[in-house]
């Protein structure tokens, strides 16, 4: 891994991270909330099978990345642009999961020209007009915390990133892994895999809950843009068993998409259909934009 900095042309610094081939194609991630730049560690040996330069910034007031005041999902574009320039990419492959997913998005609209390929995967969706429902219990508790007592949502992040630390095989983690489906739980204790997990989420609390809290008022705003409005292709990944993030939502979100291809894996959850398939999605990736079409993710198509 190789950690960088940019100076923005708004004087605030952006820290990113690379893995991969250095001499491969570029390709954008964008980690998840909260996360940071470590959570592309997880890309790096597929990147690497499929020559693929995996740049992984923190978003701004994230780990390596100074705070940006007032900071939009419209503002993301002009940062990536910038990034972009820095490297010496004209073109390149963007990649989000999770809370990486909206900026997969605002890039497809406002920069199509630039990409080679977009990808979601168990993407965020726009809260505001969906609702969250659908969403995991414990961010509908803090989506309430951050409307109401924004104090108390600090100190339950705090809170979170000192229980992040413990072994996931002790009662109050495993309490909380309990939560996940099956798969997510089986992947998350494979050797190494939980550590980046830990590590990446305590990366985005370098900063402080503050700055993690502002990253989440991004997805409770109005995104400024109409996911309709999108005409590049987007390869969407979703397991059904996802208990963070609905795959209904990505159902709903793809259907919206003149261009889209929505993926689906009956058995994995928000962690595990990353890991797992990291390297089919990155292979996907470098292939040409299929035409729109829906297709279910069978075991046997996973390799399982």
């Amino acid at each position: 891994m190789s950690v960088q900095h940019l100076t923005l042309t708004n004087g605030l610094k952006l820290g990113y991270a690379e893995y991969g081939d250095p001499r491969g194609e570029v390709m954008f991630y964008f980690h998840g909330w909260p996360s940071s730049h470590v959570q592309g560690s997880l890309f790096d040996e597929p990147a690497r099978k499929h020559r693929i330069r995996l740049i992984c910034p923190d978003r701004p007031g994230i780990g390596l990345s100074d705070f940006q005041e007032k900071r939009t999902l419209a503002d993301w574009p002009e940062t990536l642009t910038q990034l972009a320039a820095h490297i010496g990419a004209d073109n390149y492959h963007v990649l989000g999961w999770s809370g990486g997913g909206p900026y997969v998005l605002v890039t497809a609209l406002t920069l199509p020209k630039r990409l080679l390929s977009a990808s979601i995967i168990c993407g965020a969706p726009p809260l505001k007009f969906l609702g969250d429902r659908d969403m995991f219990w414990l961010y509908r508790v803090m989506i309430q915390l951050r409307h109401y007592f924004p104090t108390v949502l600090g100190a339950v992040l705090r809170l979170g990133g000192l229980t992040a630390k413990g072994d996931p095989r002790k009662p109050l983690l495993r309490f909380m892994m309990k939560l996940l489906g099956p798969e997510d739980r089986r992947v998350l204790l494979l050797p190494g895999i939980y550590d980046v997990v830990r590590d990446a989420t305590l990366g985005a609390l370098d900063r402080g809950p503050k700055n993690v809290i502002a990253d989440a008022d991004i997805y409770l705003s109005e995104w400024g843009f109409e996911v309709s409005k999108i005409n590049y292709p987007i390869h969407f990944w979703h397991g059904k068993d996802d208990r963070n993030i609905a795959w209904t939502y990505t159902d709903r979100v793809a259907s919206l998409i003149p261009v889209a291809t929505p993926r689906w894996s009956d058995i994995d959850g928000h962690y595990s259909l990353p890991i797992t398939h990291a390297e089919q999605v990155l292979a996907n990736a470098v292939q040409k934009p299929p035409v729109k079409t829906e297709e279910s993710l069978l075991p046997g198509l996973l390799g399982k």
